[in-house]
């Protein structure tokens, strides 16, 4: 996608309401796009839709009125897909999925934006086939009905072409910042991220973030620090021997506590924590042999055995395909 970072011209996005809509998935990117708007980039123009221009309520019980139908004789430029559980229903609407299959064709610099599971409808529509794409990691066992996706759920969010997807809910955030970015400049991007306290890149996936989790609320005070600690500073010499000394517990317990809470060895989880690491310096583009180091593995060789036992694909090809 071109940087326009002077005078961009406005886009205008119609984004998609449906019944059981999740309201984040709505609100996170329009929040976004609006603030960059405010703050005088003047890019972007939302309208609201849904597929027969009738009122819907979102999974929260809120009433929400669109301002027209979905509609493929639209004059935006690019169409966004929130998710949410009433995504199902939308599954089979064939005006609904004819609508966003040819959008990419209608419009030559128009974009398809999905958030959360709204890439199981532009799965459903043929928009991501052949594709790298992301979606909520709760979704994983539907992603099995799209095997010509190239499905990547540990990604935060893919931008394969003018086809966009993210993991959902406070990703979408991070998605459509990362479109302003783009289309804006990282000043107005920082701006926006800055208006909206929150970090204007998160680094990691989805698994990342469930690490940073496990460290909040695993039952052992002493196992918390430790996760926080690795997670900190991966590169460090975190051997069995080392953990437990940092624990403060010999090995044998330390290894109990992790199976226990985390459902993997020690050895697994600092693995894990150093794969999403690297995963993030990848993106920074980084060379290989730096993110090596930084993340702990030391050398290529090792980076690549936990790359080829996570993902089952060969470290070149996950910096092809997966890299944003």
């Amino acid at each position: 996608m071109a940087s326009n970072t002077d005078t961009p011209r406005t886009r205008s996005i119609d984004v998609l309401l449906f019944d059981d809509v999740n309201m984040l998935d709505v609100s996170g990117p329009a929040q976004a796009f609006d603030t960059a708007m405010r703050m005088g980039a003047k890019a972007y123009d939302i309208r609201y839709v849904s597929a027969d221009g009738g009122a819907v309520r979102a999974g929260c019980g809120m009433r929400l009125v669109p301002d027209a139908a979905l509609s493929g004789d639209t004059a935006s430029d690019d169409l966004l897909i929130p998710g949410g559980r009433g995504i199902d229903a939308l599954l089979p609407d064939t005006h609904v999925r004819a609508v966003i299959a040819s959008h990419l064709h209608r419009k030559p610099n128009g974009r398809v934006i999905s958030i959360c599971s709204g890439a199981l409808l532009l799965a459903a529509a043929g928009v991501l086939e052949g594709r790298a794409a992301t979606t909520h990691w709760s979704r994983e066992r539907d992603t099995q009905q799209h095997p010509d996706v190239a499905w990547d759920l540990d990604q935060i969010y893919c931008a394969d072409g003018r086809v966009f997807t993210s993991a959902g809910v406070t990703t979408g955030i991070d998605l459509a910042l990362s479109i302003i970015r783009d289309d804006c400049g990282p000043s107005v991007a920082l701006s926006v991220a800055r208006e909206l306290v929150v970090q204007l890149r998160r680094t990691g996936g989805q698994s990342q973030f469930s690490i940073n989790l496990a460290s909040q609320f695993a039952p052992q005070g002493a196992l918390t620090r430790l996760i926080e600690r690795i997670v900190s500073v991966p590169h460090l010499d975190w051997s069995l021997d080392a953990l437990a000394q940092e624990a403060g517990m010999n090995p044998r317990t330390l290894t109990r506590h992790f199976k226990r809470d985390l459902q993997e060895t020690p050895a697994q989880f600092v693995e894990r924590v150093r794969v999403d690491h690297a995963r993030g310096l990848i993106a920074d583009g980084l060379p290989l042999k730096q993110v090596a180091r930084a993340s702990g593995f030391g050398d290529l060789q090792r980076m690549r055995r936990a790359f080829q036992r996570r993902f089952g694909i060969h470290l070149s090809d996950y910096v092809k395909g997966f890299a944003i």
